[in-house]
């Protein structure tokens, strides 16, 4: 059957060429990009800046940018020239944005998981923004940034086998924020924006939304990291620097120069600096810092999502039962201040539930009423003042 349409569609093609009928791109051209009133400013020259599908009449554009945070050289004569490797961010747009130039939108930051990339979010087998995210009820910006196949959204305390090292926080938080609002009309202030992330990309939401929790009143990990404590955590991060170290999209994947060498302790600390500092800059340990008190009560909303109650992990060690636990300790050490949303249960490290996380998240942060219950899909859990229970 798909190929007997792959052959109507082939031949639709050639005759539309043949007598002249526009095809779907021709017809319903994609809306062309906005133009950017500060496209270099904040540390960002901008390279490119286009439509992201050109079969789409959604409001999706890609900006192609360099900043001189990815990379920096560190430890002697770094072996690529220039240093700077140009980083993508996407960006979704509400459908009334050019209609009503006056409006201030809410900014949503959506944060990547592991050996993933700026389009991972928006991929149809993967976060598939377009069909997850509501409209009705996030008529705001998504901003979907390259965060690195394992930069792990910090400021590289060590630096690669090549000598650089990418400075993800930097670029991402002191950089890219500021740019987004001089460039796009948005709500200029903390209530605006929120900040989300799967995986890799879920513990890079709670560590930005820990250290600048002037910048966001909203945070949503889903099956995010929570500790360095455990081996297991540790050696996800090690595994990390030789499979992929400082690659970012398609730059790096088979250049040895990217890759970090050395022990296990070695490779995390060219990530995080020196072990004995990792309390202060892992999610768990910032809890304990009461650095999330600001998402407490009407001030804030803080959303957890794990599966793994049911045990079952996956081959290696990486399985979302370990995710679990280290959720169920940040929950833990949350709860001496507040009770934050958690939502968990029986199911994968997979998208199939971080997509129902997501809708749960915009509902949660957006919604005129917060769901009583967490989405279906395998994650169950409470809110408000409803005793957290474990399950």
């Amino acid at each position: 059957m798909r190929r007997a349409a792959m052959v109507c569609a082939v031949a639709a093609a050639l005759i539309a060429a043949v007598v002249g009928v526009p095809t779907r791109a021709q017809a319903f051209p994609p809306p062309p990009a906005p133009p950017l009133p500060a496209a270099n400013s904040h540390g960002i020259t901008l390279t490119q800046w286009t439509n992201s599908n050109l079969l789409s009449d959604r409001r999706m554009y890609d900006a192609t940018m360099t900043t001189s945070a990815i990379m920096q050289a560190r430890g002697g004569t770094p072996s690529i020239d220039p240093v700077t490797v140009p980083v993508k961010v996407r960006i979704w747009l509400p459908d009334d944005y050019a209609t009503d130039p006056a409006k201030a939108y809410p900014v949503l930051y959506l944060l990547h998981g592991g050996f993933g990339d700026f389009e991972q979010w928006s991929e149809a087998n993967a976060g598939d923004v377009l069909n997850t995210i509501d409209r009705r009820t996030f008529k705001g910006i998504v901003v979907m940034p390259e965060g690195g196949k394992a930069g792990w959204y910090t400021d590289w305390a060590g630096h690669t086998q090549g000598n650089f090292a990418p400075m993800w926080e930097t670029f991402h938080m002191r950089q890219l924020v500021p740019w987004i609002d001089a460039n796009f009309n948005t709500i200029d202030d903390r209530s605006g924006r929120a900040i989300a992330g799967v995986s890799m990309g879920g513990l890079g939401a709670l560590r930005y939304a820990a250290d600048l929790r002037d910048r966001f009143s909203a945070v949503g990990a889903f099956s995010g990291g929570t500790t360095l404590a455990d081996d297991r955590a540790l050696n996800r991060v090690a595994d990390s620097m030789l499979g992929y170290g400082a690659a970012t999209s398609w730059n790096g994947l088979i250049d040895p120069n990217y890759r970090v060498f050395g022990t296990p302790l070695e490779r995390t600390e060219a990530v995080y600096g020196p072990q004995a500092n990792w309390p202060a800059i892992t999610p768990v340990g910032m809890a304990a810092a009461g650095k999330y008190a600001d998402y407490a009560g009407g001030s804030g909303k803080f959303a957890m999502y794990s599966g793994g109650a049911n045990g079952q992990g996956m081959p290696s060690g990486q399985g979302e039962s370990d995710i679990k636990t280290w959720n169920d300790q940040l929950r833990a050490v949350i709860g001496t201040s507040f009770t934050p949303r958690y939502c968990t249960g029986p199911g994968e490290h997979g998208w199939d539930y971080w997509r129902n996380d997501l809708r749960d998240f915009i509902q949660y942060v957006y919604g005129a009423t917060p769901p009583a219950h967490c989405t279906e899909n395998g994650r169950t859990g409470n809110t408000g003042s409803v005793p957290w229970v474990a399950r």
